[in-house]
């Protein structure tokens, strides 16, 4: 199975969690959005396993609100990874939701454990007092709790280079992403 990690922060218990569940033969890669401070946390999911690991950066993303930002997540898992087994992002993010929208699967919010069985993963997802146990269909998009403290197993992999992605990489058009694709109008304050 093919999973991918967005990294949304410290990638650390997400690592954790992701090899908890990963079996032999599976893979996952890391992505982030944003500048080359990136790079240091990418190289840090090389080292737990990943197998690719991309930054997803151009001047046209700059600006970007949550709604560019998924439309930016869904280029890339459509043309890079359109038969992942989940898109995990290490945090809630608010661009998660609007991900699952833009490529019709189902989220699951904060989620405190996952495990994996003969029919697939389930998760338990912690909204404080109500705790849900769920089985997650293939495709689908999760975010993890924050605060659940899961150490990841060093693997000793070295590091490679990281694989940057722009805009005409992802088939993206410039009114799609950044300011100019965002939902929020800009108004001259007096």
């Amino acid at each position: 199975m093919d999973y991918v990690l967005f990294v949304t922060g410290g990638p650390d218990s997400a690592l954790g969690m992701l090899q908890s569940v990963m079996q032999e033969g599976d893979t996952f890669s890391a992505v982030a959005i944003g500048g080359e401070k990136l790079d240091e946390i990418l190289d840090t999911c090389i080292s737990a396993g990943a197998s690719e690991t991309y930054r997803l950066m151009d001047k046209a993303f700059i600006g970007s609100d949550t709604w560019a930002l998924a439309r930016t997540y869904a280029a890339f898992a459509g043309k890079y990874h359109p038969g992942a087994e989940a898109l995990i992002f290490a945090r809630y993010s608010s661009a998660m939701p609007m991900l699952a929208h833009l490529i019709r699967a189902q989220q699951f919010c904060y989620v405190a454990d996952m495990e994996r069985d003969d029919l697939g993963m389930i998760v338990t997802q912690d909204y404080g007092d109500d705790r849900r146990r769920c089985r997650v269909p293939s495709g689908s998009v999760i975010s993890l709790k924050e605060g659940v403290d899961i150490p990841f197993q060093d693997k000793g992999a070295s590091t490679s280079d990281v694989r940057i992605l722009g805009l005409e990489d992802l088939e993206l058009a410039e009114m799609s992403v950044g300011s100019f694709g965002s939902r929020v109008f800009e108004r001259e304050v007096c």
